[in-house]
């Protein structure tokens, strides 16, 4: 929210030497727009500067004067504005070792573009105080940052939240890129959200009143690990937040840290994230990362096909499927589910352009239909690295990806299912802080379940909160 606010001026065009019968001529004109209910205002540009509003210069004898149109204002870039038709969004936190250079080009297919994307903000960040920034400065690890791309992949937009007081912004105008910090005084109110499922996750969010930031939020941080949205959400699943909604002039703005969260699903059963010291664990103090997440690509798309046996869309007969299928827009950033070492990056014949790792515990992931890969054979990969983009090379009848699981023995398996058994790491909340640990729990869970109580006492009674 931006501290200063434009102010509205009306200005009219002095005259000199009118006479009676004029003035009167105008007075009577006036009155009648009045009584019409006729406003003039002037109209503002967008950086709130006043334009001259003239009107009925002709009544003056003034035909020499032509009428000022006020000017189109482009809608603000942070305006909240939904995405254009075919657009992408795709959000993203840092990892070890992350740089502006690194987040962006990541996600952004034009190298250069993202480049120069990359030196427009690091200048403005230079300039706002971080004296020694620049594109290939080390981000703190979860730095927030949202990429807009069209539906052809060029850049549109990015938001990057360094913290909550520094977040800045980067739009793509006629070519030139344009960077800017958002101003803001921040207050920050812990509040309850109850998500029910009843389409996809996003649009189960956005019912609920929230915006796809606390979505990708939940999907793509809190719970990344253990709950794939795509195939395990079902309708009728309630999601339940804690979390610090920001306000800026005491109006929202977004959010701030999920403090807490609880996800009862008829598939997934209770999963529950406490955040403590910066990390997210479940209630009983393990720590929720584990060592694969759940889907290679983010959780605004969707499975379209599964493993196993099905009638293939080209072949037209029965045929087992190796993997699954995730429908998603071409140019669609395409992750390593975990770290390891890349075994074939090439042409697969019907899987076109075709990736595989080989992961630290011995399996193995495979990646399909690539419109192209940024990887190559023997290259170490990190969990989460973009290892290509989604596209329909190879026996494809439109933009997906084809993943594929093996286990340690070479044996297929279905991602779906042996990822959700895949065990999470042995780490746990260190022993002299557990007790800490069980009193935030306790504490905010207790926050959850209270809120809980009074909103259904609020909806048995007929009173619909949203």
């Amino acid at each position: 929210m931006r501290t200063s606010r434009p102010t509205l001026i009306s200005t009219f065009p002095r005259r000199g030497g009118f006479s009676v019968r004029t003035v009167l001529v105008l007075f009577v004109v006036l009155a009648a727009l009045a009584s019409m209910g006729y406003v003039f205002l002037a109209p503002m540009s967008a950086e709130g500067t006043p334009f001259t509003f003239r009107i009925l210069t002709s009544l003056l004898g003034n035909d020499d004067e032509a009428v000022a149109e006020a000017p189109a204002v482009e809608e603000d870039a942070e305006s909240g504005a939904s995405l254009e038709e075919g657009a992408v969004e795709v959000t993203e936190y840092t990892g070890e070792d992350d740089s502006l250079i690194s987040l962006l080009g990541s996600n952004i297919a034009d190298e250069e573009s993202a480049a120069q994307v990359a030196r427009s903000l690091a200048a403005v960040i230079k300039q706002s105080g971080k004296k020694t920034f620049s594109p290939t400065t080390t981000l703190a690890p979860d730095t927030r940052c949202s990429i807009t791309m069209d539906g052809k992949g060029k850049f549109l937009r990015t938001t990057v939240e360094l913290d909550p007081s520094n977040v800045f912004h980067a739009v793509s105008e006629n070519g030139i890129i344009r960077s800017w910090k958002e101003e803001v005084v921040l207050d920050f109110k812990p509040e309850v959200v109850t998500i029910r499922m009843d389409n996809t996750f996003i649009d189960s969010v956005l019912k609920a009143g929230e915006t796809k930031e606390l979505a990708g939020e939940l999907g793509n941080k809190v719970f990344k690990w253990d709950i794939d949205f795509q195939s395990e959400s079902f309708k009728g699943d309630i999601c339940r937040v804690l979390v610090e909604r920001r306000y800026a002039d005491d109006r929202p703005s977004g959010y701030g840290r999920v403090l807490c969260a609880v996800y009862d699903g008829k598939k997934t059963g209770r999963k529950t994230a406490v955040l403590f010291n910066g990390t997210y664990y479940d209630e009983k103090g393990q720590e929720l990362k584990k060592e694969s997440l759940r889907s290679p690509l983010g959780i605004t798309l969707r499975v379209t096909s599964k493993f196993g046996q099905r009638f293939h869309p080209i072949y037209k007969r029965w045929k087992h499927h190796d993997g699954v299928d995730y429908a998603a827009p071409r140019g669609t950033p395409v992750w390593a589910i975990a770290s390891g070492t890349v075994t074939f990056a090439g042409w697969g014949n019907g899987y076109g352009n075709y990736v595989c790792v080989r992961h630290d515990n011995g399996t193995e992931s495979r990646y399909g239909h690539l419109h192209r890969f940024y990887v190559r054979k023997g290259q170490r990969v990190k969990q989460k690295d973009r290892i290509g983009l989604v596209g329909t090379t190879g026996d494809a009848t439109g933009p997906h990806l084809h993943f594929e699981f093996r286990t340690a023995k070479g044996k297929l398996a279905d991602p779906l299912t042996l990822q959700a058994k895949m065990t999470a790491s042995v780490k746990t909340v260190a022993a002299p802080l557990k007790g800490r640990f069980e009193q935030v729990a306790q504490e905010r869970l207790r926050m959850l379940d209270t809120q809980i109580a009074s909103t259904e006492a609020i909806e048995r009674a007929g009173v619909r909160l949203r």
